[in-house]
């Protein structure tokens, strides 16, 4: 019984913290704001964490592996716009959304070669693809946003099942359920876990850590053009300004949700998931009570900092124990 009861301490527990936070929004806001637990409110807050929630998975296997990708904001409005523009030249919608999904993949491989195979850092592999596709976008876009793409492709972003669910709601959710179970039940995303965990002791296992790297930042590239696209598809618009701070958020979800920025090979994608949620309802929660968005942004970085403070200190305390 007692071991039963540290597996699922072990298997559950950080998310039982988290899911005690969600609870506590809901209570209090249940008496902060009459508009909170109306069900527009809860529809919306579910299509509105779909940019940094899909984005966010991708982030998630990243920075299990020890890395870190802050090229997703540029990738995202990078692709997403080319598809748009592909759209207005009467393209099939189709098939513009599999150039950008092409023009992502191509992103995240060059991160990966970066990264894996010229040993280049991280944040500065990323932060180069950032700029170059923020800068890529700008020139191509010259500062317009782009509107009116066909009714078809919009029943994405704004389309509901049962007339209540919204589309991107359920896309969010399958795609972390795929998530999750790749993760955890395939060969591919235990070895994630092991290059993260222990490069080195991983290469000697015969786990082929370039590749999965490739895989990694390639997924995650993808996963932004996908967030990209369901956006643009519900607002019926693809901006100039698409997916600005997009890094941040999804990184901030993932730490939120437990993915270890400092050690690799730790991480969970329900953990991730709990995480948007969370964020989703701190950002509805100030919306309805009126806080200006600039003191928004302060306070969700006092929240990743303490997260991140929270998570220094348990891993001392862990090796200190060992």
């Amino acid at each position: 019984m007692k071991d039963k009861t540290q597996k699922f301490k072990d298997m559950f527990g950080e998310d039982i913290v988290r899911l005690s936070i969600i609870m506590l929004f809901v209570v209090v806001m249940s008496f902060a704001s009459p508009y909170f637990m109306q069900m527009k409110n809860m529809m919306n807050i579910l299509q509105n964490i779909s940019l940094q929630g899909i984005t966010a998975i991708g982030m998630t296997m990243v920075i299990i592996t020890g890395g870190i990708d802050i090229s997703v904001g540029g990738v995202c409005a990078f692709s997403a716009w080319i598809a748009a523009s592909l759209m207005k030249g009467d393209m099939n919608w189709g098939l513009a959304c599999l150039c950008a999904i092409a023009i992502a993949g191509l992103c995240g491989m060059i991160n990966a070669f970066s990264i894996g195979v010229m040993k280049i850092p991280p944040m500065i592999a990323s932060l180069a693809m950032m700029n170059m596709t923020r800068g890529l976008q700008t020139v191509i876009s010259r500062g317009t946003t782009l509107t009116g793409l066909p009714e078809s492709f919009q029943v994405i972003g704004q389309g509901n099942i049962f007339g209540v669910i919204p589309i991107p709601a359920v896309i969010i959710i399958v795609l972390y359920l795929l998530a999750a179970w790749f993760m955890n039940r395939t060969v591919l995303g235990r070895s994630i876990y092991a290059v993260g965990g222990n490069p080195e002791a991983a290469r000697v296992a015969g786990i082929k850590n370039a590749r999965v790297l490739f895989f990694s930042y390639i997924t995650c590239s993808i996963f932004a053009c996908i967030a990209g696209l369901v956006f643009v598809s519900r607002t019926n618009s693809a901006p100039s300004t698409l997916a600005n701070n997009l890094e941040m958020k999804a990184i901030m979800a993932a730490v939120i949700g437990g993915t270890s920025v400092t050690f690799g090979g730790k991480g969970k994608i329900l953990g991730t998931f709990l995480g948007v949620i969370i964020v989703g309802l701190m950002t509805n929660a100030l919306d309805l009570l009126g806080v200006s968005a600039y003191y928004q942004q302060f306070i969700q970085g006092v929240m990743v900092l303490l997260v991140v403070f929270l998570e220094a200190i348990r891993s001392n305390r862990a090796a200190k124990k060992h």
